[in-house]
């Protein structure tokens, strides 16, 4: 399964795709609001790249892997897991890497995965957790049309949860699609 956008593929990993995500997940800038900047090891970069793809063949979603129209590079990923691993409520997010940030690639990536989890699965709801001074990543949030929810602590961090649920964004669908 594989799904398209105007200048993107999102498609499931395979186990050896963690090579091409290791400069994404070790870059001290693109790990900043998810880490404090620390970059992943390569076990946690494989054990990433293992959960989505078991993700993918258990409940047919995951963070996709992001590649432009060619499917060549690795842009980063972008889609539904569940929340620093834990079994929970499933949480949309996207990581790219810095030379795509800005150009609107996660909002459309991030679109085209919520459009296609709440058609094709009986999900309820999706949440987006992001470090509050992360901009860029609540106003995507806000671009997808989730609310803001709660401020929380997370891992000794202070964190914001915005939310969406599949009855909202059907209805949102249906009044944009009579338009």
């Amino acid at each position: 399964m594989i799904l398209k956008t105007e200048r993107l593929i999102l498609s499931p990993w395979q186990p050896e795709d963690w090579i091409a995500f290791r400069p994404i997940a070790q870059d001290p800038e693109v790990m900043r609001y998810i880490t404090g900047g620390k970059p992943w090891t390569d076990d946690e970069i494989r054990n990433f790249i293992d959960r989505q793809v078991a993700l993918f063949a258990g409940r047919g979603f995951c963070r996709w892997k992001v590649t432009g129209q060619t499917g060549e590079e690795v842009m980063g990923f972008c889609g539904v897991g569940f929340w620093r691993g834990a079994i929970g409520e499933p949480e949309i997010g996207w990581w790219l890497a810095r030379r795509f940030w800005g150009l609107g690639y996660a909002s459309e990536g991030a679109r085209a995965a919520m459009e296609d989890v709440f058609r094709r699965t009986e999900l309820p709801r999706l949440i987006s957790v992001a470090m509050p001074g992360n901009r860029a990543s609540i106003h995507i949030m806000e671009k997808l049309g989730m609310h803001f929810e709660a401020e929380f602590e997370g891992e000794n961090t202070r964190l914001v949860r915005y939310a969406l649920t599949r009855d909202e964004y059907l209805s949102r669908a249906q009044a944009l699609e009579a338009r």
